[in-house]
């Protein structure tokens, strides 16, 4: 664990040339994400895992599979996950998961290309393994796939430079009805965050806390739809639209355009180390709590600066 604590201090200036692997669940946020991701010079994506979530996952490589070759990017694999928790039966509701299937179908044709024969986990817990070769992991969705890798491979991880996700919520109200107190993707599967949480790997979390202070509201949506016309931007618009009811009642947040954007501007959140845990308690499923008297085993967004936030998504009109 000192190791751990001596790894969370150490200079990121490295992590900017390391490969990234994006696992996501394939949402509109996630895919907004990895759009803006594929824009940016400095990104080296990989490879993209499919974890069950708000897509299912088999749908999701689909869309993912349409968004890289519409953007040039024909030759970075993707690899589908498991359809279910690796615990418990959680599941984000039927109607977002069935709106999430069908993303990008009217954008762009039919992939060429299909996934990888090697499911998600197997591919993580193998390539994660390479200590050789240090990768960094974005993790946009439940933590099923490298939860599922943990328990293929024990030792996962030496090649493992850094894990981000975007889950979870601290000191703020969750947004699942069924717990108040919990964030959707830390719900979905709890058992998975829990595994992982407990590798020694080096961690950072944006939670609500940290997504909370960059909403997406109508001025952003009004924006796109006067300045968009490079088809970076009109796929985003399109995507924003497929959320327009929350984004009008103010429900929608820039969950994991955050998180991908402190993969190379890291002072976009304001982070705290801290030991957390995650609680499996049917009122309390998925809720992250700090837990005193331990060693901290992540990073954690407290804040997030959201001018900073909004210059970096307008760089996704022309």
């Amino acid at each position: 664990m000192r190791f751990l604590a001596l790894l969370l201090f150490l200079p990121m200036t490295s992590l900017s040339q390391t490969p990234i692997i994006v696992d996501t669940d394939a949402g509109a946020d996630d895919l907004i994400a990895l759009l803006w991701l594929m824009k940016q010079p400095a990104i080296q994506i990989e490879a993209v895992t499919i974890s069950q979530g708000l897509a299912h996952p088999a749908e999701g490589a689909e869309s993912v599979l349409r968004l890289l070759e519409a953007g040039g990017l024909r030759t970075i694999p993707v690899y589908v996950g498991i359809d279910r928790p690796v615990q418990g039966t959680g599941s984000f509701p039927a109607a977002w998961r069935r709106v999430s299937d069908r993303l990008l179908r009217d954008e762009f044709p039919v992939a060429k290309r299909r996934p990888e024969s090697r499911g998600a986990a197997q591919f993580l817990a193998d390539r994660l393994m390479d200590a050789r070769r240090p990768v960094r992991l974005l993790a946009l969705g439940p933590l099923t796939n490298l939860g599922q890798a943990v328990a293929l491979e024990p030792r996962t991880g030496p090649g493992l430079q850094e894990l981000i996700w975007m889950g979870g919520a601290l000191d703020v109200p969750g947004n699942v009805p069924e717990a108040p107190t919990a964030e959707w993707n830390a719900w979905v599967d709890p058992e998975a965050a829990e595994r992982v949480l407990g590798c020694g790997w080096r961690v950072r979390i944006v939670p609500l806390d940290a997504t909370n202070r960059v909403p997406i509201g109508p001025a952003v949506l009004r924006l796109f739809e006067e300045e968009a016309r490079e088809w970076a931007a009109t796929v985003v618009l399109r995507l924003l639209r497929t959320e327009t009811e929350s984004i009008v009642a103010g429900r929608y947040f820039a969950w994991d355009v955050l998180a991908a954007m402190t993969l190379t501007e890291r002072k976009i959140t304001t982070q705290r180390m801290a030991a957390v845990a995650v609680r499996k308690r049917p009122r309390q499923r998925g809720r992250l709590v700090r837990v005193e008297g331990q060693r901290p085993n992540a990073m954690v967004g407290v804040s997030a600066d959201p001018e900073l936030f909004l210059q970096l998504f307008r760089g996704l009109l022309p």
